[in-house]
């Protein structure tokens, strides 16, 4: 027999935020995907995740700030526990390394929630679709950063920086929006080992 799901007060929204955002945007992810944008109302999200209402509303007005959150939650994982991996360590070509499949490893992790991001980002409104551009962007500097070192310090080629960061985000996504054609032949650790080789070839010197 199911039990219904305790509802989040006020009082639980100020002491477990992170909770809440997090219920929030995991069960709008599975009623996006399952049922469309358009189809899915805050309210089922609400109902859905457990969360009262007018809390759900205190995190978001309107759907297309959920998109906001979705893409703000890939980023924080990605720099949270790259922050993590990298603490220490000196050279550029290992940094880079982590950081690749790192995030290779988060965007399948995630796949549902970025390929919403793509299948919906244009149907946002100016605001919320820059912000996720502004995001993505985030993301590029974080391995333009790790580039950039890397030429400073002699150990990488004088590329077009921002174009090969971006080369390495198109890579990750790829395994998502192609994977109906290299999961049949390569398993994720095999793909990240051979766009890794793509991209080291491309920058060693």
């Amino acid at each position: 027999m199911d039990h219904p799901k305790k509802k989040l007060t006020v009082l639980d929204q100020i002491t477990a935020s992170d909770k809440v955002r997090r219920k929030i945007i995991d069960v709008a992810s599975a009623l996006y995907a399952k049922k469309g944008f358009t189809a899915t109302s805050i309210q089922e999200i609400s109902e859905k995740a457990g969360v009262a209402l007018p809390v759900t509303y205190h995190y978001v007005k309107k759907k297309s700030e959920i998109m906001r959150m979705i893409m703000e939650d890939v980023l924080s994982m990605f720099q949270d526990n790259l922050t993590d991996q990298i603490k220490g360590i000196d050279d550029p070509l290992e940094k880079l390394g982590i950081a690749v499949v790192l995030y290779f490893r988060v965007v399948d992790q995630q796949k549902e929630k970025a390929l919403l991001i793509y299948q919906k980002s244009n149907s946002l409104e100016k605001a919320s679709k820059s912000r996720v551009m502004q995001l993505e962007v985030d993301v590029s500097n974080i391995f333009a950063e790790i580039i950039r070192e890397g030429i400073e310090e002699g150990v990488f080629k004088e590329v077009d920086v921002d174009l090969m960061a971006y080369n390495i985000i198109m890579l990750a996504h790829m395994w998502i929006l192609k994977g109906w054609h290299f999961r049949k032949r390569l398993t994720l650790d095999k793909y990240i080992d051979l766009q890794l080789t793509i991209i080291m070839d491309a920058l060693k010197k």
